[in-house]
């Protein structure tokens, strides 16, 4: 809309000579529709003309200039509609009674008017009431659409009316629009070919001419395709299930449901099958889909037809515009090099690891365009790294948004985890390890759909002379007169500006703490599942050159250092100091920016309620019901009942709370739990927890009460320790009699105190379905009470690949594990070593293999198992895996090794998503050696799943 629009003036009704003119031109036979055309434009001109003459007076009054006026709006009133509202109307509006005139504000109003599709025409306009005193009425002419009186769909068998109306919007009642009405021919048609009626015609009988308010269309379905068969011709690189996964067409899976096809559908995958081929190299890949008809009718049979061409070759490495950093070390670690053959996974891989080289630096800007340039020699290119670098930047200041329920400090420690801190050099690696830690706190929104996700930005560069912004750094001159003149000089000394410290900062030192420290801890207090994810690994903070700056600035009359007053009173800015060990003192920030990072947050849910079931040969069937509360405040207690409702009362310092129901037909437990991951800020993690635990064993029954506290911490990235202490009452009962004498020492009520130091040390690349790395535990437990006993425990894991498919995909590996123990001979039964079933020797029942007296077991004071385990996978998507697998191991009653029991096996790993990330297990196992008495369990299984 421009400016001229104001000067229209409202659109006269349709008088009884339009009316008569329009049925004239409706009932004019084809072959003199355009000379009654003419006519009828003619009549209009004279038509108009005399309404203008008439309405001149009236158009007087109303504004016509180029601009609006300035004034304000006293009314705003709605002309020419007939069924809808005013008030409804209005409510569309931006432009308000009272408020100045905003030319812009009208025009979006018309706009909005206009994407209601209630109107044909609108018509916005001043009229200054009274004259000369800047009151405007603005004036909205509408002209509405005709209401749709009927819609008729002839041929239509297929598809609802109801799925038509929604993808259309021709509907009874709605309003009509010939251009909308136009545009749905081809929506239809496109939508009856979406569901495989590609031979589908759509024709508009009637309803596409202005006023038109009734809507006929003939619809032609014809056959619904569907796709009977898919195969690959020429594919040598891949197989057919490889390919199969990468497309989105499929044959029908039972009966007719599936196998929709779609010629759009087949380009897309085209597209796909192209893409997957020229990132594994083969660049001159050509794919053809080829459809031919099926037995019956509709049915198509697709064929994609591939001529993979020569799979590409690297023959040199080549950096252009690195200057900072040498070629020699741009090349190291670099795993696409000459010889090997292209893979866009790879070179991917390898761009990141030298931007990582750049972002260590503080080149946070520095781009980096990765492209194969092609050789006179066929199947061969060189790989070209177009480097633009960017200046150093360090960290100025960190700016936190958005977290209305979350304290400060639980933010920054992880920013101080991950390497973060103002004074340090500006690393985007670090950046995004604290951005992935804020995500694995799980406090804020992560979803686009829920809220808005974290998003961590560098904000205000500048150069290295204003560290905090605008502050003004005094003179180099100017400072060392006043740090180095005498006491009774007489100069009279201008304080120097006061540094201003970043907002909630925590202190610049030379030693944050070991970098990459996660929280401490699991749901498991006492002893921590060696299912826990290795941390990130976070690169060692730079130091920043000088001192740290602090918050007093000099004093008048201040003597020079070693007079007697402290240096600490003196402002310490980088550089300008006689105490700092910088490489030039005369050069503030040498060669390095600054820039501040503002965290943008959304507060999530943080309490969760879930309920899961779970079943296994060795512990039946059990539900779980828990309460969590992630982001738990023990000491932010409700001042008030809004407090309560709006969820700020106990949540905001990031510690765990959690109650755990678990009812079963083995195992029944409850257990409330708190964990603190920074007890006093410090990077040590606290747990304390209570429980109740019954457990129905082969041979006993068994009851626990009690609780546990623990104390640790994470060295590095993958190195933790921890202290746990726990005490226990004890109620062993349920045994048949007669009964072994270490089972009636133990019966009844007894004590438990013990101490358990444990070090854990766990590299895998991921807790749950590891394919390389180590898991390694070792742990000393010394218990008194009743019984007063000593037990050591070493477990280890190790994971190896052994292969891949060519595209990387597909990985196997073999997994080797070992369990050690010893303990005293005074060890109560209950507190032993037993063996068998699922990840123990499998091909034995649970907890049998042991020592027997009387025929049942009473444990073991010596336990060394292991197992050796190849795993591969079936399908294409990896869900459906295999694993070949001997168990080999014992308990024994004393401290030597007697009668080792072997297994062989096989199984199935199935990974379903929905159940969570810990893959369904099914064992056939087969013991190949045993002792006498040893019960055997040829089939082991285990599942779970969370809600």
């Amino acid at each position: 809309m421009t400016c001229n629009e104001f000067k229209r003036l409202p659109a006269p009704r349709t008088g009884p000579v339009e009316q008569r003119l329009i049925d004239a031109e409706r009932s004019t036979s084809v072959a003199s529709r355009a000379t009654a055309a003419a006519a009828a434009r003619s009549m209009r001109l004279m038509l108009t003309a005399t309404v203008f003459l008439a309405l001149a007076p009236v158009a007087a009054n109303a504004q016509r200039g180029d601009k609006l006026p300035e004034g304000v709006v006293t009314e705003v009133r709605i002309e020419g509609n007939a069924s809808i509202p005013a008030a409804k109307i209005r409510a569309k509006l931006l432009s308000k009674v009272n408020h100045p005139l905003d030319q812009q504000l009208v025009e979006t109003d018309m706009h909005s008017l206009m994407g209601t599709k209630w109107f044909s025409d609108v018509a916005p306009y001043t009229e200054e009431s009274p004259p000369k005193s800047g009151k405007y009425i603005l004036i909205f002419k509408v002209r509405e659409m005709p209401i749709l009186r009927v819609v008729e769909l002839r041929g239509r068998s297929k598809i609802s009316q109801k799925e038509i109306e929604e993808n259309t919007g021709l509907k009874v009642g709605n309003r009509a629009d010939p251009t909308r009405t136009r545009l749905a021919i081809s929506q239809i048609e496109r939508l009856y070919q979406e569901k495989g009626f590609e031979l589908a015609e759509v024709r508009l009988i009637e309803g596409g001419e202005v006023g038109d308010t009734k809507v006929v269309i003939q619809i032609f379905e014809g056959p619904k395709y569907k796709i009977a068969s898919i195969d690959f011709k020429g594919n040598t690189f891949a197989t057919d299930s490889q390919l199969w996964g990468k497309i989105s067409s499929r044959k029908p899976i039972i009966m007719s449901f599936g196998g929709k096809y779609h010629r759009d559908m087949l380009e897309e995958d085209k597209r796909k099958l192209v893409e997957y081929f020229q990132s594994q190299g083969f660049f001159e890949v050509t794919i053809t889909p080829v459809t031919r008809p099926g037995a019956s009718i509709g049915d198509v049979n697709l064929t994609f037809v591939i001529s993979e061409g020569v799979r590409y070759k690297v023959r040199d490495l080549i950096f252009e515009g690195n200057k900072q950093i040498k070629t020699k070390e741009l090349r190291e670690g670099l795993q696409l090099h000459s010889g090997k053959p292209f893979l866009e996974a790879v070179r991917e891989s390898d761009r990141n690891r030298l931007l990582t080289r750049y972002f260590e630096l503080g080149c946070i800007k520095t781009q980096i365009v990765t492209e194969p340039r092609f050789t006179n020699e066929q199947g061969v290119v060189d790989l070209v790294y177009k480097i633009e670098e960017s200046e150093a930047f360090l960290l100025g200041d960190l700016i936190i948004r958005g977290n209305s329920r979350t304290r400060d400090k639980v933010i920054r420690r992880e920013a101080m985890m991950a390497g973060l801190l103002p004074g340090e050099v500006l690393d985007k690696n670090r950046i995004e390890t604290f951005q992935k830690r804020l995500y694995g706190t799980g406090y804020f929104q992560t979803n686009p759909e829920l809220g808005k996700p974290i998003e961590v930005k560098i904000v205000n560069e500048r150069p290295g002379d204003k560290p905090y912004n605008d502050l003004m750094i005094p003179l180099l001159g100017e400072m060392s007169r006043a740090r180095m003149q005498d006491d009774d000089s007489g100069v009279e000394l201008v304080p120097a500006p006061e540094p201003i410290a970043p907002r909630g900062a925590p202190p610049t030192v030379s030693d944050p703490g070991p970098s990459g420290l996660t929280p401490f801890g699991s749901s498991n207090l006492f002893s921590p599942p060696p299912n826990a994810a290795p941390s990130v690994a976070v690169p060692s903070p730079v130091p920043v050159p000088g001192a740290a700056p602090s918050r007093r600035g000099a004093v008048a009359n201040t003597p020079p250092v070693g007079s007697g007053e402290p240096p600490g009173t003196f402002p310490s800015v980088p550089g300008l100091n006689m105490t700092d060990v910088g490489p030039d003192r005369n050069d503030p920030f040498p060669n390095r920016s600054f820039a501040d990072i503002v965290t943008s947050l959304e507060e999530a849910p943080t309490g969760r309620f879930m309920v899961g079931m779970a079943a296994s040969s060795f512990q039946g069937l059990f539900g779980n019901v828990t309460i969590y509360e992630k982001n738990f405040d023990l000491f932010n207690v409700p001042r008030s009942f809004n407090d309560i409702f709006n969820g700020t009362a106990f949540r905001g310092a990031g510690q765990e709370f959690r109650v755990d129901l678990q009812p079963g037909t083995l195992i029944n437990r409850f257990q409330v739990s708190l964990r603190e991951p920074y007890l006093f800020d410090l990077p040590i993690g606290a747990g304390v927890a209570g429980y109740y635990f019954s457990r129905f064993y082969p041979n006993w029954d068994e009851r626990r009460g009690g609780g546990r506290f623990s104390l640790g911490r994470q060295f590095g990235t993958s190195t933790y320790a921890d202290v746990a202490v726990r005490a226990e009452s004890v109620n062993f009962f349920g045994f048949k009699t007669p009964a072994p004498a270490q089972y009636l020492a133990a019966s009844g009520e007894s004590s438990l105190f013990s101490v358990r130091p444990s070090l854990r040390f766990d590299n895998r690349n991921s807790p749950f379905q590891a394919t390389k790395g180590q898991y390694a535990e070792f742990s000393f437990e010394q218990g008194w009470g009743t019984y007063t006993w000593s037990k050591f425990d070493a477990e280890g894991r190790a994971y190896f690949e052994t292969g891949s498919r060519p595209d990387g995909t597909g990985k196997r590996f073999i997994t080797a594990r070992g369990h050690f123990g010893i303990t005293t001979q005074s060890t109560p039964v209950y507190e032993r070593f037993f063996a068998g079933n699922f990840g123990s020797l499998r091909g034995f029942q649970y907890r049998t293999v042991s020592p027997k007296a009387l025929g049942v077991p009473v444990g073991g004071v010596l336990m060394a198992v292991g197992s050796l385990e190849y795993q591969f996978p079936w399908t294409a998507s990896d869900t459906v895996q295999q694993v070949v697998f001997t168990d080999f191991g014992t308990v024994e009653g004393d401290y030597s090794f007697n009668k080792v029991r072997v297994s062989v096996g096989t199984g199935l790993r199935l990974k379903i998503p929905q159940m969570g990330p810990v893959p369904l297990g099914f064992d056939l196992a087969f013991p190949i050696s045993y002792a006498n008495g040893d019960a055997l369990r040829y089939f082991n299984f285990s599942m779970s799943a969370m809600y």
